[in-house]
């Protein structure tokens, strides 16, 4: 019995040395783990078990000064990097308004805009805060259940946009959506291990939200949750987290996601399907009917400086160069930017982004727990796309309705909503590497969703 005591004296003592109170357990646990492997070693070399572990923990060293080292390098860390981007972004999105008259009355957009865009700023800061100190791996412990329960806030929130209560809408349905692959993260984090069943299952989900975004019908939401759905399952399925042959599963995923897009395409744009995708892309064939927008919007680009105000033009809608219309501060924002302020500004704008999402692909790409990486390729997918699917408007391209533009954009709930996922990914790179994927494990992959049990069908939520 004493030596066991002295090897857990030995422990505790390592223990009193990490402040961080959620490292703690891990970081013992580890230790424990070699003390054993080594006194394993020392008792197969012929040594006494008392010897074996009295020579295990003087191989360990003195306890205090590894406990003091593995406290120095267990200890959360934010990402300034990522947090200084954060803050430049949210910063031009309060210059804008400003350099545009919007903190005086009678300012080009009015003072609402410059007002109501710093309210905004202010309520998204806690919520990032309350994000980054959340325990992120809630999305593996009850996968199932996060995902039930996505679907069922999302229908409340249908029937009061829809419904009788529609005067009183709470919250907009296609902003709840983008939440959607950061849940489905989690889903398919709970189904990993599994064989096809869990691949279908994870189609599943994607397909009823895919249902979802045709009865709206919106099909930029669908083309968001299909691309960053697919683009998690598949690298999830690469990574070997699903016991299925990879290639069978990947033509398993392209089909059924390839016929969806196609069938939308066609439901939603009926016969003139194809010529009207050529108005989309090259809107000069048509710039007084479908073509009108994007044409009007590649002149207003065509027409502006490097640096300060665009030239006028008189087959430019004047209307849309001084910035009247409710469109130029949420869809075309970055349309109006580089006409009032220069092509230079807008590729400062571009290069955050950029910056952005390039720093957050690399730490996500040194995520080591499966729920970590699922997390941040969830959460990175989400703002890329929206950036994507922004841009490409702005520059006259009118595939897509613009979502919004992340941080920059007019919109509280967006930004609220953006700023928790970025609150969510610095919360997987100040703390990911601690995810106890065993005990994650355990709750989450020890039941099927669902199976069969006496005759009857039970679906599990736990």
């Amino acid at each position: 019995m004493q030596q066991p005591d002295k090897a857990e004296e030995y422990l505790e003592t390592v223990r009193q040395q990490i402040r961080w109170k959620r490292a703690r357990h891990i970081v013992v646990e580890e230790i424990r783990a070699h003390l054993e492997d080594q006194k394993e070693a020392y008792l197969k070399g012929g040594n006494s078990e008392e010897e074996a572990t009295i020579r295990a923990i003087a191989e360990m060293g003195d306890p205090v000064t590894v406990g003091e080292q593995l406290d120095r390098v267990h200890r959360p860390r934010p990402d300034w990097a990522l947090l200084a981007i954060t803050a430049a972004l949210l910063l031009f999105g309060l210059l804008v308004p400003a350099a545009t008259g919007g903190l005086v009355s009678g300012g080009l957009f009015g003072e609402s805009w410059f007002f109501n865009q710093a309210v905004y700023v202010g309520i998204s800061i806690p919520v990032m805060l309350a994000a980054y100190f959340m325990d992120f791996t809630i999305l593996g412990k009850y996968p199932k259940m996060t995902l039930v329960s996505f679907y069922v806030i999302f229908l409340i929130c249908y029937f009061l946009t829809n419904g009788p209560f529609a005067g009183y809408r709470t919250c907009a349905i296609t902003d709840l959506l983008v939440l959607f692959p950061t849940v489905f993260a989690g889903f398919v984090y709970g189904m990993r291990g599994r064989s096809y069943d869990g691949l279908i299952l994870c189609m599943a989900a994607v397909l009823i939200s895919a249902l979802i975004a045709l009865i709206m019908p919106d099909l930029t939401i669908l083309f968001f949750l299909f691309v960053s759905c697919f683009i998690i399952l598949t690298g999830a399925v690469l990574k070997g987290w699903f016991r299925v042959g990879k290639k069978a599963a990947i033509g398993i995923l392209i089909l059924p996601f390839g016929c969806v897009m196609a069938a939308a395409g066609l439901i939603l744009y009926g016969g003139n399907g194809i010529r009207r995708f050529q108005y989309i892309m090259n809107p000069g064939l048509a710039p007084d009917s479908y073509g009108y927008l994007g044409n009007q919007l590649q002149q207003i680009l065509w027409h502006s400086k490097p640096i300060g105000a665009g030239m006028s033009s008189t087959g430019i809608d004047p209307c849309l160069i001084s910035g009247y219309m409710t469109d130029m501060k949420t869809n075309f924002l970055l349309t109006y930017i580089t006409y009032r302020f220069g092509w230079i500004v807008l590729l400062v704008i571009l290069g955050l982004l950029l910056a952005f999402l390039i720093r957050a692909g690399i730490l996500c790409k040194k995520q080591k727990s499966v729920l970590g990486f699922l997390t941040c390729l969830a959460v990175l997918l989400t703002l890329a796309l929206q950036c994507f699917i922004y841009i490409v408007p702005n520059f006259g391209i009118l595939l897509f309705h613009p979502l919004s533009l992340p941080l920059i954009s007019f919109g509280g709930q967006f930004l609220m909503i953006n700023m928790f996922l970025i609150g969510l990914l610095l919360s997987v790179f100040r703390t990911g590497e601690l995810a106890a994927e065993k005990a994650i494990t355990e709750k989450a992959g020890s039941k099927h969703f669902i199976h069969y049990q006496n005759g009857q069908i039970i679906i599990s939520l736990k």
